[in-house]
Order: structure tokens, then C-alpha cells, then sequence
């Protein structure tokens, strides 16, 4: 169940994203709002599946090493191969993280699925451990959802 504040973010984003017709200002709205959601995410960003290889967008956070991802590496990746979302309590301990700091101890993967396609994905990074919820995720797919409708319309329109 989605609690309000979640609910609230939700909202944010479907109203602003709503008469956004560039894709680049689309999605940049959309992350600086999911990322003041919390203090807790460290790194807040999408990565946009071009040609077969996921592709930093717009984020709010350090400097990424990983501007590309090929889909079989990383939680990124793994998330976009399989159209799962993913949750990640310990870096640290999963073989697939690619480090995009020492600092980052959770991480939270989201894919934009469209059908049987998937145009990118959320990632947020935190440097604390177990920091992403189940809630967290639910909210994080329903935003995913806006933001895959919103991409529909303004590809089209290009």
C-alpha cells in the first residue's frame, strides 16, 4: 500500500510532467522531484536503452563512471533483461553492482516497460544499507508507469 507521501510524489510527477513535450526536460522534472523525496538517495537517475546499451539521462548526484551499460552487466542491466524491478539491501554483496561510489551501500532499479519493451529505467543509489522499501518500489513503478506514457506522447510528437 502506498502511503500518502508516496502518494504525494506520484502526483507531483503526473502533474509536472504533464506539459512537458522535450523528453530531456521531461525526465530531468521528474528526477529532481523523486530525488527530494529523500535524503537518502545519494545518486537519483534514469538510464535510457538506446541501441541495446542503457545510457545515463538526467540525474541529480556525483558524476557516473557508468554512462554506458551493456544489459548484461550490472543491477542496471540486470533489471532491463529480465523487466524486473530490483532491489538491492548490500551492494556490496552482490556480484552484478558496478561501483559508482565506495560510498553506496543500497540500490533500487526500476524498469520503463512499454509491452514487451523496456526504454530505460530509474536507478537511485544510497548510502545507507536497506534503505529501499517495498513501498518504495511500488512507488517507484507507478512513477515508472507515468513517465513511460508521458515518453510514449512526446516520441511521437517529435
Amino acid at each position: 500500500m502506498i502511503d500518502d507521501t508516496r502518494r504525494q510524489l506520484i502526483d507531483n510527477i503526473r502533474i509536472a510532467v504533464l506539459d512537458k513535450n522535450d523528453e530531456t526536460e521531461l525526465l530531468t522534472e521528474a528526477i529532481k522531484l523523486i530525488d527530494t523525496f529523500s535524503d537518502g538517495f545519494d545518486w537519483t537517475g534514469f538510464y535510457l536503452l538506446k541501441d541495446g546499451i542503457l545510457e545515463v539521462g538526467p540525474y541529480v548526484g556525483p558524476e557516473t563512471p557508468h554512462e554506458k551499460i551493456e544489459l548484461d552487466k550490472g543491477i542496471c542491466g540486470a533489471s532491463v533483461s529480465q523487466k524486473i524491478s530490483i532491489i538491492v539491501d548490500d551492494v556490496n554483496s552482490d556480484p552484478r553492482f558496478l561501483a559508482c561510489s565506495v560510498n553506496t551501500k543500497s540500490e533500487i532499479v526500476v524498469p520503463l516497460v512499454d509491452g514487451d519493451k523496456v526504454l530505460g529505467e530509474i536507478d537511485i543509489d544510497s548510502n545507507q544499507p536497506s534503505f529501499f522499501t517495498n513501498e518504495d518500489r511500488e512507488m517507484f513503478e507507478e512513477i515508472a508507469e507515468i513517465i513511460v506514457n508521458r515518453l510514449k506522447e512526446v516520441r511521437v510528437n517529435v
